[in-house]
């Protein structure tokens, strides 16, 4: 018997056989005969786990952005010696700061007790946090409860893009994660500009966090009522003397019955058992109920922590932390202070000019949906078929090729056009790309992490979006002191540089990187806490 090399790609969690000879996608992972399996589902009730959870995002990106933009009306509200040792400017950034930390508790937390319980927490957590904040009277008050929306709406960071794994095939998550990012975004942004309208400015601050109490109350309605466990893990089936195994990656292996391996005939039954009559009413308590999901285990749980260290330190990982971070400077740059600048001369534009600069966002946020999901999907399916039917991880990498160039176009634009004056369009024009940009580029960064390693993809997530929110946090600290150094012109064009510079060497550092990948992966191979489907 020929010794196979640990690192063979054809074993390399990351590259999965998705088409066939005849062009036909294979759906993967292959649905058990569970009703309980979100792939088995009907699309009304996929969709309303995906609305479930859409609502969530808008209105926690909303509560938790809303500060940003009555930072006006609260320096009259609390003079400096009510926020002492504090600046007004952490109401704005203490929530970025929280929801990166969020990640770090809410992505484990669904491995102990299942996606629908942690996401009833969060839902919670962050009606309640409204709810503080409405009633807030103090300065200090007031900080801790934005604290705690930002905290809850780290769930978004993470755990929410599990969720949507759940309940899609490989070959459709580009476009389903896509198609939430971007609605969501397409219609969160434009709504942070009508803040300061329901707000006078940010003098009544406490009446938008009043109003706000609704949307986040329907959100939390919606999700007991309609958001069920979509946490699922596929046993190993028997069928026609043959046992089929979905490992943690979700790749199929086929073994003839005495050829299983000890491990797996240790963990699973070799037989799916029949499901039970249930009564037409306990199935419908069953839907509303809030219960630990099966085969969750707080051991899952806590060995994923052990993993995101891992996944810290790993320099593929740390690449797309830097992209993300990146990109969210430049994203920053515009969106902190193209208010100030459109309010002051020569422009002294009204407030219902500035206010839609976000709606240009929201629009060009919604264009990653065809742009950064059904496009590169088609792309990837090209890449496929070349690739004899395999789809490698590497080939997500083409999603970086769109965000690299509008984001450096955006921040470029914004220098000049802030540095000669140019018409207002500019503006609209460069938070428009920006925004895409930086959707897309999210995007891309949660696409190949998931599948570039899929049995640390819950680890990776963390990093990668809580990780990328405290990178931002950090980051918001520099952007004035590097303004007032330097000029609107110069960091424009330094920002462009480094986002070229990220681009050009991180894209081949990562494609060529696929060595790299593999040794990464040969001596954690049955390591699987934190994955897709982890013990």
């Amino acid at each position: 018997m020929n010794e196979r090399n640990k690192h063979d790609s054809f074993i390399l969690s990351g590259s999965v056989f998705l088409i066939t000879s005849d062009g036909k996608t294979v759906s993967l992972p292959i649905p058990s005969e569970s009703p309980y399996d979100p792939l088995n589902w009907t699309w009304q009730k996929r969709a309303i786990a995906l609305i479930s959870i859409g609502i969530f995002s808008y209105s926690g990106l909303v509560v938790t952005q809303g500060a940003s933009v009555l930072s006006g009306g609260l320096a009259t509200v609390f003079p400096p010696e009510s926020s002492h040792p504090f600046t007004i400017e952490v109401l704005i950034t203490a929530p970025t700061l929280f929801m990166g930390l969020g990640g770090f508790l809410w992505v484990p937390l669904t491995f102990a007790l299942g996606r629908r319980p942690v996401f009833l927490i969060a839902s919670l957590l962050l009606l309640v946090a409204c709810f503080g904040a409405s009633i807030s009277t103090t300065f200090y008050e007031l900080l801790i409860c934005v604290s705690l929306l930002g905290f809850a709406t780290g769930f978004t960071f993470g755990a929410l893009i599990l969720i949507i794994i759940d309940l899609t095939f490989i070959h459709e998550r580009p476009s389903a994660i896509a198609m939430v990012m971007a609605i969501v975004a397409f219609t969160g942004t434009p709504s942070i500009g009508l803040v300061p309208i329901v707000s006078d400015q940010g003098k009544d601050w406490n009446r938008f966090y009043k109003l706000w109490c609704i949307p986040i109350g329907i959100s939390f309605l919606v999700a007991i009522l309609f958001f069920p466990e979509t946490y699922f893990k596929r046993p190993i089936v028997a069928y026609d003397g043959r046992t089929f195994i979905q490992t943690a990656s979700e790749k199929l292996r086929i073994y003839d019955n005495e050829d299983v391996p000890a491990t797996s005939r240790k963990l699973y039954n070799k037989e799916l058992p029949d499901m039970p009559s249930r009564p037409w009413i306990r199935s419908f308590i069953d839907l509303f109920s809030v219960s630990r999901a099966t085969r969750t285990s707080w051991k899952s749980m806590l060995l994923c922590y052990p993993q995101i260290f891992f996944c810290l330190i790993n320099p593929l990982i740390f690449c797309v932390v830097i992209a993300a971070a990146v990109n969210f400077a430049g994203m920053m740059f515009i969106g902190a202070t193209y208010a100030k600048i459109l309010s002051s001369p020569p422009y002294s534009y009204p407030a219902y000019i500035i206010v839609n600069v976000n709606t240009c966002a929201g629009v060009g946020s919604l264009f990653s949906w065809p742009l950064g999901g059904w496009l590169v999907g088609y792309v990837l399916k090209r890449l496929a078929k070349r690739n004899k039917g395999v789809r490698e991880a590497e080939h997500y990498l083409v999603g970086y090729i769109l965000p690299v160039i509008t984001g450096s176009l955006s921040t470029i634009i914004y220098g000049l056009a802030v540095h000669n004056k140019w018409h207002f369009g500019f503006y609209y024009l460069a938070y428009g790309i920006n925004s895409f940009s930086y959707t897309t580029i999210n995007l891309t960064n949660i696409l190949w992490i998931t599948e570039a390693f899929p049995r640390w993809a819950a680890p990776a997530l963390v990093i990668v979006g809580g990780g990328s929110m405290v990178a931002s946090f950090a980051v918001s600290f520099a952007l004035v002191p590097w303004i007032e150094a330097q000029g609107y012109l110069w960091v424009g064009l330094e920002v462009t540089g480094i986002q070229i510079a990220t681009g050009l060497l991180f894209v081949p550092a990562v494609f060529w990187g696929k060595g790299l990948r593999q040794r990464i992966h040969g001596p954690w191979t049955e390591r699987r806490e934190g994955a897709l489907r982890p013990l």
